[in-house]
């Protein structure tokens, strides 16, 4: 071997030996720095610290900003109808009816007769002569609709003139439990008006029967109108009370003209299928006649027409009622009749 790599080897194991003698001697900087600790302080510090320890710092939740709840449209709220008094009720039906004479005066006047119906004896109901299709007028002469289960009579009384006979009338009615329509004039009111404000205390009605019981075919279409209103005032400017919808024409006349005028005032106008001669107070049917009448013609759903001021009506309705009750029948009143 040559001097020279001789000299090379040699350098070279000495170099290691001083490297590997410079490593042994290097004082531990983790020690020293672990010099001041305690020794929990220098446990936690050569503890390996977790991954959640350090996880990062979350970022910051952004606050979203509340929608204030949407407020609903306003519900739209109808007008109320200002409510009219009786009276005011009244006047506005004759401006209303004043305000068609033109078109009344236009009408069919022609009346071949007055209200007339067909008898018979097999307890069915009445046919009718009739020459105007009444029914079109919201007009009726029975209940057409009733059943056999059902058996009823309705009792209407005509108080054209003042008579006393109401007083025992409406003490019958009472005593049966039974109850009845009044067909009342101004006539009949200006004397009466105690005897009619007891007919609706008891529950019955009180209809419109005219001021002054004319036959309205002979009367211009003006002094019609003031027939069925002013009765209807004076009723309720008397009583308190207002007339029920119910109309009946004096002698049961009747025209286009006339069914069209009681129509638009609110009033179905009442014919009849049960009647006899008692409208002549001082020629009155003889004794029995009339509760014998009811015997032979009564029937399911019949508008029975009374005259008030007949004395044998008077004295024989108790009869009368006592009969067509042992018969199953009950007693009605016009607003059941479709």
């Amino acid at each position: 071997m040559s001097d020279l790599k001789k000299i090379l080897i040699a350098g070279g194991v000495t170099l290691l030996v001083i490297v590997v003698m410079v490593l042994i001697l290097l004082p531990d900087r983790s020690a020293g720095e672990n010099s001041g600790r305690t020794g929990e302080e220098q446990k936690a510090a050569m503890t390996p610290v977790s991954v959640e320890t350090l996880s990062p710092t979350a970022a910051p939740t952004a606050t979203a900003t509340p929608i204030p709840p949407e407020t609903p449209p306003p519900v739209p709220t109808d007008t109320p109808t200002p409510t009219m008094s009786p009276l005011e009720r009244i006047e506005a039906t004759r401006e209303e009816l004043l305000s068609k004479v033109d078109y009344y005066n236009s009408l069919d006047n022609t009346g071949e007769h007055t209200w007339q119906f067909i008898r018979n004896k097999e307890h069915e109901q009445s046919g009718t002569r009739e020459f105007i299709t009444i029914a079109d007028y919201g007009a009726f002469h029975l209940n057409k609709s009733v059943t056999d289960d059902d058996k009823v009579i309705y009792l209407t009384f005509d108080c054209g003139y003042p008579s006393d006979n109401t007083v025992k009338i409406l003490d019958t009615l009472a005593k049966h439990n039974a109850k009845a329509s009044f067909f009342v004039t101004s006539m009949y009111l200006r004397k009466c008006k105690d005897y009619a404000v007891r007919m609706k205390e008891e529950g019955h009605m009180v209809c419109n029967h005219t001021v002054n019981h004319k036959d309205l075919r002979k009367e211009s279409v003006e002094t019609i109108i003031s027939e069925i209103t002013d009765v209807a005032q004076y009723f309720y400017e008397e009583t308190g009370y207002e007339l029920d919808p119910f109309f009946r024409t004096p002698s049961g006349a009747y025209t286009v003209r006339l069914l069209s005028i009681i129509r638009d005032a609110g009033y179905r106008c009442v014919f009849w299928s049960i009647a006899y001669g008692d409208y002549h107070s001082d020629d009155p049917p003889a004794p029995g006649y009339v509760t014998n009448h009811f015997k032979t013609y009564y029937h399911n759903g019949a508008v029975a027409l009374i005259h008030n001021d007949c004395n044998r009506n008077a004295e024989e309705l108790d009869a009368v009622l006592t009969y067509l009750e042992e018969q199953g029948y009950r007693f009605g009143l016009l607003d059941e009749i479709p």
